[in-house]
């Protein structure tokens, strides 16, 4: 285990979603070094850097298209010169919105490049070090969907996030006696830009909920912080939903 007092790395693929902010500025917060994974949104990047190096600390951008087996293979290639205790694979996407029966082979493979094939290739990648370090966490995020299936038009997301599960399993069963462990979120409805991206009845959906509201991308940051961090010390091979009672 990496002696206490010494700064920690933490890798967050899809760092400038709400949900990838939030999660990158609560470990910032704790004092950590924080990799800040991007592809389109470099504005928003730059935007948080500064952001955290108001906390202090080590930051870095790396920019990568995980729907390309390509940069998959150089970005995993960057993380040679980093000593990283913890991954949150936080990067997805939701980029057709089809009838199940429409959907293209492309239009999956592109889904499963970024939501399963890139923390497939990168998960063992940086699980191996960690082994050989005696610690690491990698937090998978996952989807409601996977635990309901999603809907006629989400089945590519859907089975693409219940795919990632699968990987925590691996990955926790093999990481246990080396203190590796890993988890899985399910966030449910959470008040990001990502459903604004594709409109539905949205106070519909949100009378589903039992607790009669959305929540917020700091309800995922939290229980990230708890699962990544060194205060996590038994739980791994989980899969939590944070859904309001769904």
């Amino acid at each position: 285990m990496k002696p206490k007092g010494l700064s920690k790395t933490i890798l967050i693929t899809g760092s400038t979603s709400d949900i990838g902010r939030k999660i990158a500025i609560r470990f910032a917060k704790e004092g950590w070094n924080i990799l800040c994974h991007y592809n389109s949104s470099r504005a928003k990047a730059v935007e948080l850097k500064k952001v955290l190096i108001k906390y202090g600390g080590k930051h870095e951008l790396l920019r990568a298209d995980l729907s390309s087996k390509n940069q998959i293979q150089s970005f995993k290639n960057k993380l040679d010169k980093f000593n990283i205790d913890v991954l949150v694979n936080n990067a997805g996407t939701y980029t057709v919105s089809k009838y199940f029966s429409e959907l293209t082979i492309e239009d999956i493979t592109k889904t499963f490049m970024v939501n399963t094939f890139a923390p497939m290739i990168i998960s063992p990648y940086l699980f191996m070090r960690m082994r050989e370090h005696g610690f690491g966490r990698i937090v998978n995020i996952s989807s409601i969907a996977a635990k309901y299936g999603g809907s006629g038009f989400s089945m590519h997301y859907g089975c693409s996030k219940r795919a990632i599960e699968g990987l925590t399993k691996t990955l926790a069963k093999e990481g246990a006696k080396s203190n590796v462990l890993v988890n899985t979120i399910r966030p449910g409805v959470i008040d990001t830009e990502f459903h604004k991206k594709f409109p539905k009845d949205m106070q519909k959906r949100i009378s589903m909920i039992p607790l009669g509201k959305m929540g917020t991308p700091e309800d995922i940051a939290e229980m990230v912080f708890y699962l990544g961090s060194e205060r996590n010390n038994f739980i791994t091979n989980e899969i939590i939903t944070i859904a309001g009672g769904e």
